[in-house]
């Protein structure tokens, strides 16, 4: 096998999009939600002088008319009446005549199923403002929650759940929305119930992975745990994609008459048509000497690792072509490639050779370029990979936003590199509401630089001033600046094991550190990490979950490791891993490969975005950790239902 070496240079394009943030994602999903439940809003009735239900006459078309009406009718009726018409109006949209239509009903007055058709109606408007907590409260009423268990309507029973599961999940709850969810799917109609697995799939989806496994393990309900089995296997960072369909196939044989065998999610029906159509011989463009070689034989490595665990699998592979691109001019290795048959190309790994595919049209194979350009792409079979920084600082931002940390101090190394990267937090942390306080650079001294980010030098300057005038001896301890819930350091391991203690001796030790996976040197190291206690940080699977087949198969193959190329040759891995993807990934805007260097999507761009794994420093190592939403206000240690290590275990 051949040799490899040197990290190549990432960089994104500065218009580069990404799939629509989570937030708004989710927000548009539970709007269209709340109309799917108006829409199905039961006729309402009313009781007529003999004691049976009668219907309700239809609303006005004018709201006001519907409130001169309601002054005429009796207490009981009116409450009923204007319960039923403010359903109408917001089965039409018309939110607005729906809350003043729904003011005029007396709930005290109302019980049984006519109480939970007001509730149904006060949790929509609510979800509409949005206010997921007082639609949570609204629904846990005494009243209400006895009125649910006692209904013999199972329509009413279905939507109160639906709209919990809602509440929930704006509030950012997603493993109790799957709850209430799974719960009532087997109740709801043929159309209610499609778009409910829908959502069921999409939050396990979204969820973390250790998050379903801890959720199998105490699970009493066999409909969750059929789900929750089914997207363990899909989120398989370490599984190939013939060893995820033959765990699929025995899925349904021991699931047979479970509720997703039945309509299988589209991820999954996407990824068998997947299989089926991939290329049946690949070419490898990689550069095998010059400066970039080492880099070039750790991917390569990685593409060999992932295909012989196949091999030794029994599954199906494809013919590896490699192709030197170190003296080549890359259109022409291109036209050799596909001359030879290659049914894809994975490659090129230099940053100027992708830019001059990424300028040339009629390519006529997919191509998976191992690095960003800054260019748009011109032809929709070029597509991008690399182990972006940017995408890890994208990150970054959002989980500190979802923990409430409104406030960022940002600390990066000086040069275009460090300016990128922390450039890509403000731009994210900013987008979603943040705001970045202060934005340093470091030199060679830490002290130095992190006395100036906690402004202490203004403090002490303070209290010069002070004993310069106080008649007596001023007692003084100097006081880090205050508007800072966060701070995000980008350094390599070298520098974050000076900068964070300076941050500790600078009166900092309680404040959240955050950073890129460039913190961790790949390899535990307890005696010289121990003062990284404390700070979290993403990585890659592929050195956060060290137990599996293909990590055996390497470290037999290549005992040595990789260095400080472990991380390309888990691109390596993935690169191989896309082959048989590309195509799913680009046609379903939803799916994503549980890759080995995080879990990878597709943007708008064709560039492939990373969504990496949490981990935190403890006794100087590196250990996982569940990573879940807090309230998204200020106030982290309030706040945030994530669990803060201590700084100094």
């Amino acid at each position: 096998m051949p040799t490899a070496r040197t990290s190549p240079t990432h960089s994104s394009h500065p218009a580069r999009r990404r799939n629509g943030s989570g937030s708004l994602r989710w927000l548009l999903v539970i709007a269209f939600s709340t109309a799917l439940l108006a829409g199905c809003t039961t006729r309402q009735t009313a009781t007529d002088t003999t004691g049976q239900q009668a219907p309700v006459a239809a609303a006005p078309a004018s709201a006001d008319e519907s409130l001169r009406q309601l002054t005429l009718l009796e207490a009981s009726e009116r409450d009923r009446t204007a319960v039923a018409w403010a359903g109408a109006y917001l089965q039409q949209g018309r939110i607005d005549a729906a809350r003043q239509l729904l003011a005029v009903a007396d709930d005290r007055r109302l019980d049984g199923d006519n109480l939970l058709r007001w509730a149904i109606i006060r949790a929509q408007l609510l979800l509409a403002l949005p206010d997921s907590k007082a639609a949570l409260a609204l629904l846990a009423q005494p009243r209400v929650s006895a009125a649910e268990g006692a209904t013999g309507e199972d329509s009413l029973r279905t939507r109160i759940a639906l709209l919990r599961a809602d509440s929930l999940t704006l509030d950012g709850d997603l493993l109790a929305s799957l709850r209430e969810r799974v719960s009532v799917n087997q109740l709801l109609p043929d159309e209610q119930q499609a778009y409910n697995q829908r959502m069921i799939w999409t939050q396990m989806m979204l969820l973390p992975r250790d998050t379903l496994a801890d959720a199998r393990s105490v699970t009493s309900s066999d409909a969750l745990d059929g789900w929750l089995e089914l997207a363990m296997i899909y989120r398989d960072p370490l599984a190939d994609i013939d060893t995820q369909i033959r765990n699929l196939d025995g899925w349904q044989q021991r699931w047979p008459d479970h509720a997703a065998a039945r309509n299988l999610p589209g991820m999954i029906s996407g990824l068998r048509k997947a299989v089926r159509n991939r290329p049946r011989s690949v070419a490898v463009l990689l550069p095998m000497n010059g400066p970039m070689a080492p880099a070039a034989a750790a991917i390569r490595d990685g593409i060999m690792a992932s295909y012989y665990s196949a091999l030794n699998q029994g599954h199906p592979v494809p013919t590896l072509l490699f192709l030197d691109s170190s003296t080549s001019d890359v259109l022409a290795l291109y036209n050799e490639a596909t001359a030879a048959g290659a049914g894809m190309v994975i490659g090129p790994l230099d940053k100027q050779q992708a830019a001059r595919l990424a300028q040339t049209s009629g390519l006529t194979v997919p191509t998976l370029a191992l690095n960003y350009v800054d260019s748009a792409n011109t032809d929709a079979k070029l597509f991008h990979f690399g182990l972006s920084p940017e995408d890890e600082a994208r990150q970054v931002a959002r989980q500190a936003l979802l923990e409430g940390m409104q406030l960022a101090a940002v600390l990066h190394p000086d040069g275009d590199w460090g300016m990128r990267v922390a450039n890509a937090f403000v731009s994210e942390f900013s987008a979603g509401g943040g705001v970045v306080t202060t934005l340093n650079d470091f030199g060679d001294d830490a002290t130095a630089s992190t006395r100036q980010l906690l402004n202490l030098g203004q403090s002490e300057a303070r209290a010069r001033q002070l004993r310069r005038y106080a008649p007596v001896a001023v007692e003084f301890e100097p006081r880090r600046r205050q508007d800072i819930d966060v701070v995000f350091m980008v350094a390599n391991t070298e520098q974050a094991r000076q900068l964070k203690p300076a941050l500790n001796f600078h009166y900092a030790s309680d404040l959240p550190v955050m950073a890129t996976s460039h913190i961790y040197a790949g390899s535990p190291s307890p005696s010289r990490d121990s003062d990284l206690n404390g700070v979290r940080f993403v990585d890659i699977p592929w050195l956060l979950d060290g137990e599996s087949e293909l990590h055996r198969l390497a470290n037999n193959v290549w005992p040595e490791g990789h260095g400080r190329f472990e991380r390309l040759f888990a691109l390596g891995v993935d690169a191989y891993r896309l082959h048989a993807r590309l195509p799913l990934l680009q046609s379903m805007p939803d799916s994503f490969l549980p890759g080995v260097t995080g879990q990878l999507s597709m943007d708008a761009d064709q560039n492939l975005v990373r969504k990496l794994q949490w981990a935190w420093f403890a006794n100087g190592q590196p250990q996982r950790v569940p990573v879940v939403a807090g309230t998204g206000q200020a106030h982290t240690d309030d706040n945030a239902s994530v669990i803060i290590p201590p700084a100094g275990d």
